[in-house]
């Protein structure tokens, strides 16, 4: 499949996955969320004229944030170590449970190995493990490297990464670098968590679950949407395939378990509580954001966790299960929930200095390991 092909085959799967705006909503509705969506408006491009406007943009971040949020991350509420990572260059970071910050480099990606003992990273020429306190262990010169997915046990392990040219693995000391599949497509690949060295990915309008080393394809299962992400629940029996759209949730053979849908609004991200079939979901509104928990078991059965003005980021679980974080940038916050309670860390940007660079996003997704 050429690059033209690709691109094409693309724009055909969203066209066929969209749904038409409905007409009209209701006009409190409306009108409350035009006002909400103009005064942010003004606010940014006074700040963008004037140096005193950066004091009306903090307002308005406070304004729509927790009032009582901490002024600063002291300590994560659960065990593990949590990997935040930059976009646009701004370099990523490790936060210990005790709220420890260090910044391990000028990298573009990173995730940890399965038992949180090494992180691979990326850079523009190169996918590189890490040691934490150590530094490099191996380079391998990769040029465009990137979502980078590290599996396995303590000493047999395997790590997924996408490059221009499609999907390939390496094991975990840097040798046998080999391509997977020239034809996988632009979504994040998802290790199987039960099945050892087997790798979920988007190929050809397929959802593809292959063997890395005997290259032994277990099932394709065809999708009609243009996947975001994918997410497997932690016993390895369901895979969340997200779309803006809609979330396919595929069983460990393949098989369709249920669609999740939406009209108006627009899915980010999703993630499985370990060991439930409990899956947490980002959802975008017109003005607002909220985090709902979609009991994939029990059609008909989701609540919202937590909801608030402007966009939510990444969604992580604690290793336990214990707290889901969430990201706020509009309000410039961290907001940990753990059924009925909240608490909310301000001043996020400031704590990761390169974060405030044009462009960039934080990434948390997945970042969460190793409690024990």
């Amino acid at each position: 499949m050429t690059p033209e092909d690709r691109a094409w085959e693309v724009v055909r799967r969203a066209f066929e996955e969209r749904t038409p705006a409905p007409a009209s909503r209701r006009p409190g509705n409306r009108l409350l969320l035009a006002l909400v969506a103009a005064a942010a408006a003004a606010a940014v491009a006074v700040a963008v004229i004037t140096p005193p406007g950066h004091a009306v943009l903090e307002r308005v971040r406070r304004a729509v944030g927790i009032e009582h949020a901490a002024p600063q991350l002291v300590s994560l509420p659960a065990k593990g170590r949590l990997l935040v990572v930059s976009s646009g260059r701004g370099g990523v970071w490790v936060v210990d449970a005790d709220g420890l910050r260090r910044r391990l480099g000028d990298y573009e990606d990173a995730v940890w190995s399965p038992h949180g003992l090494y992180v691979a990273a990326t850079t523009p020429n190169d996918l590189v493990a890490l040691e934490i306190g150590h530094g490099v262990r191996w380079a391998l010169p990769r040029r465009g490297a990137y979502w980078p997915r590290w599996e396995g046990t303590r000493t047999d392990t395997r790590i997924a990464y996408m490059t221009p040219r499609g999907l390939r693995v390496v094991a975990g000391d840097g040798t046998n670098d080999h391509l997977l599949d020239a034809h996988a497509a632009q979504v994040a690949p998802a290790w199987d968590p039960v099945r050892l060295h087997t790798v979920a990915y988007d190929s050809r309008s397929s959802i593809v679950l292959q063997n890395a080393d005997t290259r032994k394809v277990s099932w394709r299962a065809l999708v009609s949407i243009v996947p975001r992400s994918l997410a497997w629940s932690s016993d390895g029996r369901l895979l969340a395939v997200v779309s803006p759209r809609r979330i396919v949730v595929l069983r460990g053979d393949g098989s369709v378990a249920r669609t999740i849908s939406t009209l108006t609004e627009s899915f980010r991200d999703a993630s499985f509580r370990p060991h439930t079939h409990d899956l947490a979901v980002s959802i975008r509104q017109q003005g607002s954001s909220e985090v709902s928990l979609v009991h994939v078991d029990r059609p008909g059965t989701a609540r919202v966790l937590f909801a608030g003005l402007g966009t939510f980021g990444d969604i992580v679980w604690a290793p336990d299960g214990s707290w889901l974080l969430v990201d706020w940038p509009t309000a410039n916050q961290w907001v940990f929930l753990h059924g009925a309670r909240v608490r909310a860390v301000s001043n996020i940007e400031q704590q990761f200095p390169l974060l405030d660079r044009p462009g960039a996003v934080l990434h948390i997704a997945d970042r969460w390991c190793c409690g024990s």
